[in-house]
């Protein structure tokens, strides 16, 4: 679900000295009294954008949403991602910024790659929270090798589901993103039901469109231990089927309904008291014990859960 954005806030949340750097960079705004305004005073700044091309108005907008969507912790753990696998060198400027905005405005300027996908990723990481992400393992653990012919069954197979069922996705476009972490990020757009728009126009006249707007499917597969995310809206009957059609175009192999997720690691040993931990007696150890105990995602920076042992009672 999109952030609430406030244009103006928005603006204040971001340095002056990036601002200004920001609309050198597009040749706009060179009328405003940069060295004059306070950090907090945006509103010469607001009113120039607003007088703006109708079409550069509209790009600046995006771009700040964006920069919106990026400046939580979410979006800076994909930014710090992105910019350490792509150009490492810039990882020091990237953390001596405070501000979250500015740091995002940052990356936009000087490493646009990283911050065009992060801004991917971090909207696919936000679909995790909701009921619609499917996860299943099992799949063979090895990089699926993407080209052309990949691309084309994959949005064959999609097409081929959708059409004949709900009467939509008839037209199908596969974008592949590979991540840091090595998890293939396949986004797909197909067409949806059309439908009648009041809508204003370039001349600000207010016209009826009618327009076929895209829905999103999107399938993380993680190479390193073969799991499959999905998100995909309708339930069992669609995301059953998406998977087998996203393992036979893109694997090549059949698979079954979805399997129980199958447990990762086995923890539940270093729950009971009594739960062994050898040590050498060399290092004439008289008792150990766990206090506390992390589990650190491993593609997310700086995102884990902690459990911690009461110190002051038994060693249970």
């Amino acid at each position: 679900m999109a952030k609430p954005f406030d244009p103006r806030k928005m603006l204040k949340q971001i340095s002056n000295t990036l601002l200004r750097e920001f609309f050198e960079q597009r040749g706009e705004l060179r009328d405003v009294p940069w060295d004059h305004l306070s950090e907090t005073h945006v509103e010469p700044i607001f009113q120039a954008w607003q007088v703006l091309p109708e079409e550069s108005c509209k790009e600046i907008h995006l771009v700040f949403h964006d920069i919106n969507e990026l400046a939580d912790e979410r979006g800076l753990s994909v930014l710090a991602e992105e910019i350490n696998w792509r150009c490492p060198e810039r990882l020091p400027a990237f953390t001596a910024l405070d501000g979250r905005a500015d740091k995002a405005m940052w990356v936009y300027l000087h490493a646009p790659a990283a911050f065009n996908e992060a801004a991917l990723f971090a909207r696919a990481d936000s679909l995790q929270a909701g009921r619609y992400w499917i996860k299943r393992n099992g799949l063979p653990a090895e990089p699926i090798t993407f080209d052309d012919q990949i691309r084309d069954g994959l949005q064959a197979a999609l097409s081929e589901f959708y059409w004949p069922t709900q009467l939509r996705g008839r037209y199908c476009s596969i974008e592949h993103y590979t991540r840091a972490n090595g998890a293939q990020y396949f986004f797909a757009y197909l067409d949806d039901y059309p439908d009648a728009h009041v809508v204003f126009d370039d001349d600000g006249s207010v016209v009826k469109r009618t327009d076929r707007y895209a829905f999103e499917n999107v399938f993380v597969f993680a190479p390193n231990d073969g799991s499959l995310d999905l998100f995909a809206r309708g339930g069992s009957k669609v995301y059953t089927p998406l998977q087998q059609a996203f393992c036979r175009a893109t694997l090549g192999i059949e698979v079954g309904p979805e399997d129980p997720l199958r447990p990762a690691y086995q923890l539940d040993h270093l729950l009971n008291p009594n739960c062994p931990l050898p040590t050498d007696p060399g290092d004439r150890i008289a008792e150990a014990r766990i206090t506390r105990m992390r589990l650190e995602w491993r593609d997310a920076f700086g995102r884990y859960i902690e459990v911690r042992a009461n110190s002051k009672g038994p060693p249970g």
